[in-house]
């Protein structure tokens, strides 16, 4: 599995990138590549955006190669970088963020042939099932299914919150499903809610497909 999630600023807060490798530095990062300012812990690296347009005002953090059990060492691991962001370099993450995006990508075996469920299935089928509700899809040329969720919007205590999100379901070689889920919002708690509900969102969205697969017959 691995996970990114990118974070937008209202402000270009990492404009400086050796404040930011330095404060990194200083609370157990290790420096993986100092000009694009990437940093480490283990499995997780985090660094200022490299698109030129968002200069300052972006920042991706990132999981590679971790197990689900690992999702929980990737939520302190965010947790860590807010913390070491506010206190060393006096920047909040959560007053000068504009929008996330969390994006997914999970290699599954699940209890069937991924590659007879993904190409049997049909977009209509999935629709209609409650895990993929909100969502409408189609298969694109290559045969990936592609679900995109109506956005939605509502209001409580931290202000004005939008959402939306979009699944890719398609199979590898070695006939495992490829799970890909983004997640789009404005609100990094709604992020670590996303994180701590990922393994069982994914394995249950698997699951309702192979039966729908299995009760067509």
């Amino acid at each position: 599995m691995t996970i990114a999630l990118e974070l937008f600023f209202k402000e270009a807060i990492l404009a400086d990138t050796d404040i930011f490798i330095k404060a990194m530095m200083s609370n157990g990062f290790s420096l993986m590549n100092a000009e694009q300012a990437v940093v480490a812990r283990g499995n997780f690296t985090a660094r200022p955006s490299r698109f030129t347009r968002m200069k300052g005002k972006g920042m991706n953090i990132a999981a590679i190669a971790i197990r689900e059990e690992q999702i929980n060492n990737f939520i302190a691991h965010i947790n860590l970088i807010r913390m070491v962001m506010r206190d060393e370099m006096h920047k909040s993450i959560d007053d000068e963020l504009n929008a996330c995006s969390l994006l997914t990508n999970a290699w599954i075996r699940g209890s069937m042939q991924a590659s007879r469920v993904v190409s049997s299935i049909s977009t209509r089928s999935m629709v209609a099932l409650k895990e993929f509700d909100g969502f409408i899809a189609h298969r694109n040329p290559f045969g990936k299914i592609e679900l995109v969720s109506l956005p939605k919007q509502d209001g409580g205590e931290e202000g004005e919150r939008e959402e939306w999100s979009k699944i890719e379901l398609d199979y590898t070689d070695e006939d495992e499903y490829l799970f890909s889920l983004h997640n789009y919002t404005n609100s990094l708690a709604r992020v670590l809610e996303h994180l701590n509900g990922l393994s069982v969102y994914i394995t249950s969205r698997i699951r309702a497909v192979e039966d729908a697969v299995l009760n067509s017959k």
